[in-house]
């Protein structure tokens, strides 16, 4: 059954009766299409996926002579057959386009299913799947060794991180612009530090929210020196770009004469991972190394000052 061939997209909303979308009453043309576009609610999901791949119909969108639709994947792998994958019917002058269904399909928003744990985010239902892949409240996987703890970032995750494991994690808010720099010391091992940035909304909203994104910085000993990886934990934006920016400094001195300075910076894009199939090997990711000739004897093992610059930026 194509729910929307029949569809009259003129008719009046009867406040009264119960159906697939919900429009509050307005006054004025305009009006009542600016509350469709914010409130339009769909009851059956089935009816706003494709009928062949079952996926959510998004456009560009094709409709046969009768009027039922289409993917655009799924139109071109009927083109061959030259009929409608429903009725029947021949398609002599192939698909054409459904602009109404287009526009229809755009303007229904759903919560993301990380509503509770604070993402206010209302993707189009065409997008949902997208939005779900790159949420920042989704949960988490512990990347402790045969640890099979799944937690949120704001119930649980960080008192299973400090409490179990015994790792450190840093937060810091910088919601003024979308860069937050730290000033820590590294321990050996797992160091979490959570950025809540600033970002701007979906679709090139003016409205600015503010999105924590988690980062693991592995510290490990090698032969010279300490290597430090940088990872972010969960699920990047598709549309957005992670960099990191490492610096050590170390001053040189003997009886309080000033002998030399070292400094050392690096700037990583930074890679993605649910963690799902565990840490990535810190070897095959780059690394920044501090030497232990710089950081002294009796220090080879305490923490390294290391400032940390994390930034999230919109791909051109």
């Amino acid at each position: 059954m194509e729910p929307w061939k029949d569809f009259d997209f003129d008719d009046d909303v009867d406040s009264g009766s119960s159906g697939s979308a919900m429009v509050p009453p307005t006054s004025g043309g305009a009006g009542l299409k600016g509350a469709a576009v914010a409130y339009v609610m769909a009851e059956d999901a089935d009816a706003l996926d494709c009928g062949i791949c079952c996926l959510p119909l998004k456009p560009p969108i094709f409709q046969c002579n009768v009027g039922h639709v289409v993917c655009s994947p799924c139109h071109n792998k009927l083109m061959g057959t030259g009929k409608c994958h429903l009725c029947g019917i021949n398609v002599a002058g192939g698909y054409r386009r459904c602009h109404a269904m287009e526009r229809l399909v755009e303007s229904i928003r759903v919560p993301c299913p990380n509503a509770t744990d604070g993402c206010t985010a209302m993707p189009a239902y065409c997008h949902q799947q997208s939005h779900r892949q790159a949420c920042p409240h989704a949960p988490y996987s512990c990347p402790g060794k045969n640890c099979g703890f799944i937690g949120y970032m704001n119930a649980g995750l960080l008192d299973h991180f400090s409490g179990t494991h015994g790792w450190p994690c840093t937060t810091k808010k910088n919601r003024a612009n979308k860069t937050c720099r730290f000033s820590i010391g590294l321990n050996n091992g797992f160091n979490f530090l959570i950025a809540d940035l600033a970002t701007a909304g979906e679709g090139g909203s003016a409205t600015i929210t503010s999105s924590k994104y988690l980062f693991l910085l592995n510290v490990l000993q090698k032969p010279l020196g300490r290597a430090i990886s940088v990872l972010l934990i969960g699920r990047k934006p598709s549309s957005k770009a992670v960099k990191c920016v490492l610096t050590f400094s170390h001053i040189a001195s003997e009886d309080r004469k000033f002998l030399g300075s070292h400094l050392l910076q690096s700037k990583i894009n930074v890679e993605c991972s649910d963690l799902c199939s565990g840490v990535p090997n810190p070897d095959d990711c780059f690394q920044f190394v501090v030497p232990d000739y710089l950081l002294g004897e009796g220090n080879r093992d305490s923490a390294i000052k290391i400032k940390v610059s994390i930034s999230i930026d919109d791909l051109e």
